[in-house]
């Protein structure tokens, strides 16, 4: 049995920069806690713990003198004005391109425009951007959500990071015909679409897919939804040990991709259970 990694698998930019923040400030013993879960992947969740870290909803749950880590899906701007009043440093973990959609939602916003963010309406990173725009901003899943959306005539959209790109492009066509002017800042990272095509183009070429990453993860269900579209034996798992060898019964290809707060741990603990079950399945 051949077993194909995705070469675009495993920690983005963004969430490799959040680790490397973590453990430096770990190592010089000066951080408390993160502001809700650093990433979306329970065993790095669990090793921050391990060490000290534990994971705070609100800034009101440390006392002065702590140090927060600011999750990589961004937070509200008033964060670091809560944190200074209480004596808590901030260390701030936002990926860089969750940035850039905070700030094109909020200068869409000042200039005027209904800013829609194409999103996932209870994911923080979602909420975050629009807690940029002073909550002025509408968080919509897609094209069945703007029937509940007065639209006016000026509609800019910006979109979680995580997004699909053909997400995107669907919410644009139903826009066109409503408003008299529409402005797009499509803020999805690039490497999520590269991934996106990478794991999408190797399940098209595989008999099994498994898609590795934390269950709460956007861009892990996303992968799982994507790859399931082109290959009905997808799997999303979030450690080795759910692997079932029954998945693979008549299997000569397997495609393994994860998530982007996937480690690379998990990912090699899933390809040796993989060459486990394959060794197994030659001698029987």
């Amino acid at each position: 049995m051949d077993i194909i990694i995705v070469e675009e698998g495993g920690f983005c930019f963004g969430v490799r920069r959040a680790l490397e923040m973590a453990n430096d400030a770990i190592s010089r013993a000066e951080l408390s806690a993160t502001l809700g879960p650093l990433i979306h992947n329970p065993q790095v969740v669990e090793e921050l713990y391990q060490q000290g870290v534990r994971v705070v909803e609100d800034i009101s749950e440390l006392k002065a003198g702590d140090t927060v880590l600011l999750r990589t899906h961004g937070c509200s701007p008033d964060v670091h004005d809560q944190a200074a009043k209480r004596g808590v440093t901030v260390l701030d973990a936002t990926c860089p391109f969750v940035r850039r959609a905070q700030r094109e939602a909020k200068r869409l916003s000042d200039e005027g425009w209904q800013v829609l963010i194409l999103g996932e309406p209870e994911h923080p990173e979602a909420r975050s951007i629009r807690e940029h725009t002073d909550g002025r901003a509408a968080i919509v899943g897609g094209t069945q959500d703007l029937a509940n959306v007065q639209l006016r005539d000026g509609v800019a959209v910006v979109c979680q990071t995580t997004q699909r790109i053909d997400n995107l492009n669907a919410l644009v066509s139903a826009l066109l015909p409503q408003v008299a002017i529409l402005t797009i800042s499509n803020t999805i990272c690039d490497a999520t679409t590269q991934r996106q095509d990478a794991s999408l183009a190797l399940a098209a070429q595989v008999d099994v897919m498994i898609v590795i990453g934390g269950y709460h993860s956007a861009n892990t269900t996303r992968l799982a939804q994507i790859c399931s579209e082109v290959n009905s034996r997808t799997y999303h798992i979030e450690r080795a040990h759910e692997l079932q060898p029954q998945w693979l019964n008549g299997a000569d290809r397997v495609g393994i991709t994860a998530g982007a707060s996937t480690p690379e741990s998990a990912i090699e603990d899933v390809h040796n259970v993989l060459k486990q079950i394959a060794g197994e399945e030659r001698l029987s």
